[in-house]
């Protein structure tokens, strides 16, 4: 796999975590503003998703998503988390700690990937000013 390719899965991945992080928890979201939020960075995600799934198979490739078990077990720690204390700054702070490890995973990724197609390039960056944003946004509800 390219390092190129070896990218857009990584954002792939992560665009689709974010929206299994937020779909988890935006049952428990009661606070207008915060579902607000919270479906504009699902949207967002959605978008990202999309763009790097679409650069994939354009080069041959397809999409892998996370795996069952990623899925199952963000799910079971956001629930938790979550039915504990559904507090506006419960949830932000839920937020902000997926969007960190993003920041933090995709600047990790990013650096060891030997990227030189600006399109991909621009995805990555479009990712981490996404997740960025995201952070700022939940800061509101602390």
């Amino acid at each position: 796999m390219s390092s190129e390719n070896q990218l857009l899965g990584h954002i792939y991945q992560t665009a689709e975590m974010g929206r299994e992080g937020i779909r988890s928890v935006l049952k428990y979201a009661r606070e207008p503003k915060l579902v607000d939020a919270l479906n504009s960075q699902y949207d967002e995600y959605g978008r990202l998703q999309n763009a790097a799934g679409s650069l994939l198979q354009a080069r041959g490739e397809a999409p892998r998503g996370l795996s069952p078990v990623a899925k199952a077990s963000s799910e079971v720690m956001s629930t938790v988390k979550a039915m504990a204390d559904h507090s506006p700054a419960n949830i932000a702070e839920m937020m902000i700690q997926g969007s960190t490890m993003g920041v933090t995973k995709s600047l990790r990724t990013i650096r060891t990937c030997d990227v030189k197609d600006e399109g991909v390039r621009r995805l990555a960056d479009k990712l981490l000013k996404t997740e960025q944003a995201n952070i700022e946004e939940m800061k509101r509800f602390l």
